[in-house]
């Protein structure tokens, strides 16, 4: 599933939400309650997420830190780490897990900016794929 629009960095871990199936490229895609819907069963499946952002300036105390995390169904299957500061970047997290037909795979992100410091903005573009 492709990101589409923007959305503020959450500064707790939060739903990165507004996502469209990828149909061109995978056409099976569905995409749930911001959440992508597996189709089929695959054991080791690789689950990628790749979530642009913007504006994570730095504040008095220093960089503000990012971080991205994969859901399946309501457990955390990755975080990245460390996190990776901003003012803008990438953030990819992955994880091999076995996927069930109608596993629901989602990604969250957290930005903790320093005083004085903005938590960003998620961009659009990102995705999330289930191989």
């Amino acid at each position: 599933m492709t990101k589409t629009g923007t959305q503020p960095m959450p500064e707790a871990w939060g739903l990165i939400k507004n996502w469209t199936a990828d149909t061109g490229g995978f056409p099976a895609s569905v995409v749930v309650n911001d959440g992508l819907r597996a189709a089929g069963n695959k054991n080791a499946a690789t689950v990628t997420a790749s979530i642009p952002f913007t504006g994570a300036t730095t504040g008095f105390g220093g960089a503000t830190k990012l971080q991205a995390r994969l859901r399946v169904n309501s457990t955390v299957v990755a975080t990245m780490a460390p996190p990776v500061d901003g003012p803008s970047g990438t953030l990819t997290v992955s994880a091999t897990v076995d996927i069930a037909a109608g596993d629901l795979v989602t990604v969250e992100a957290l930005s903790v900016p320093a005083a004085g410091g903005a938590a960003g903005t998620v961009s659009a573009g990102g995705y999330v794929q289930v191989l």
